[in-house]
């Protein structure tokens, strides 16, 4: 009886390897392997004009790829949303890279990416130690961040032209009244 049983099991399991001689040859995997990181354009020291209602906040731009991504999709208009008194949030139309580390640590003034959301935040507080939710960092205001507290609304985010490019199409750029006076104070 034993000698059946043995028998048995072997012949279930030459059918089974037979059945996987002929199976075909599995496709090649088509995850990213992570450490790879698609090359960008860097977009460090752009910088992004933040507009709500009368609020103006500057923010330049960091060297990560989510900044690229962002910058890519810019100008964009959405609602600003309360995030604990201490930052702003913008929920994003789709999502930016996350090949990048994160951090839960911020200063006012940050601005940077939560993908679960996927929301940007500018930081105007810094009433909590670290943020309850992991962000990239993707830039820093360079004032005015503490004016978002009481901003509501639409807010607006463009690029900005960029101060060392060359005027295209001909005209003479404009000088603010600080740069003529110190033309004038050269002379």
């Amino acid at each position: 009886m034993l000698k059946r049983v043995f028998i048995a099991g072997m012949a279930v399991i030459m059918l089974l390897s037979m059945a996987a001689c002929n199976a075909e040859a599995p496709a090649a995997p088509t995850t990213v392997v992570l450490g790879l990181v698609e090359e960008y354009e860097s977009v460090e020291g752009q910088r992004v004009k933040m507009t709500a209602g009368d609020v103006e906040v500057i923010i330049t731009l960091n060297d990560s790829k989510a900044s690229a991504d962002f910058a890519s999709m810019l100008p964009l208009e959405f609602p600003l949303i309360e995030r604990n008194s201490f930052a702003k949030g913008m929920t994003l139309p789709r999502r930016l890279s996350t090949d990048e580390d994160t951090t839960r640590e911020y200063e006012i003034g940050d601005f940077g990416y939560w993908a679960a959301g996927p929301d940007l935040a500018i930081f105007y507080d810094d009433i909590y130690e670290q943020t309850i939710v992991p962000i990239i960092p993707m830039g820093k205001a360079e004032a005015g961040a503490e004016n978002m507290r009481d901003a509501s609304g639409t807010v607006r985010l463009e690029l900005m032209p960029d101060e060392s490019e060359e005027v295209q199409d001909g005209s003479i750029p404009v000088r603010s009244e600080k740069e003529s006076d110190h033309i004038e104070q050269q002379k």
